[in-house]
């Protein structure tokens, strides 16, 4: 009785884990957006596309480390769920872009910043890696005009080795 009250436990936990994603089971081309929504709730942004399909943004802002956009069809099918925080993405972020251009690729930041020096620039913050000894972020910095001026990544290492607390 104990062993399989056991193995039920773990699978549960085992599977809680995985559950951050949120996209398992979506399957391009057989899932719908109504799918999609009766399994992530609403998107935090949605915008039409040419061809009268859908880009939806499911963002793990401001504490998770991921952005899943999902393309639907004009059929009102799964087209492509795709991680926002990739390498090619960030890539894209170039000078001139404005802040829907950049909301697209990235999705909703962690935070968005002015400061006092500098109030003409608008900071957005996105958390897109964390490990045990660090936390990665990529940030954007938006002029008056809303265009983006410059990107660049930051490292926050956390602390370790012995608390003195």
């Amino acid at each position: 009785m104990f062993r399989p009250f056991v193995i039920l436990a773990a699978s549960v936990l085992l599977g809680a884990g995985c559950t951050h994603l949120g996209v398992g089971g979506l399957a391009p081309g057989l899932s719908t957006e109504a799918d999609v929504r009766a399994k992530l709730g609403a998107p935090g942004m949605s915008w039409a596309e040419p061809d009268g399909g859908k880009l939806l943004e499911y963002s793990g802002q401001p504490n998770g480390t991921f952005c899943h956009m999902i393309a639907i069809g004009p059929d009102g099918k799964v087209r492509e769920v795709r991680q926002a925080f990739t390498e090619a993405n960030f890539r894209r972020v170039v000078p001139g872009l404005n802040q829907d251009q950049v909301r697209r690729l990235l999705g909703g930041p962690e935070d968005i910043s002015r400061f006092h020096l500098k109030p003409d620039e608008e900071v957005w913050t996105w958390r897109i890696d964390e490990t045990t000894e660090k936390i990665e972020y990529f940030i954007a910095y938006f002029g008056r005009d809303g265009r983006l001026l410059r990107s660049e990544r930051m490292v926050e290492y956390k602390a370790s080795g012995p608390s003195f607390l």
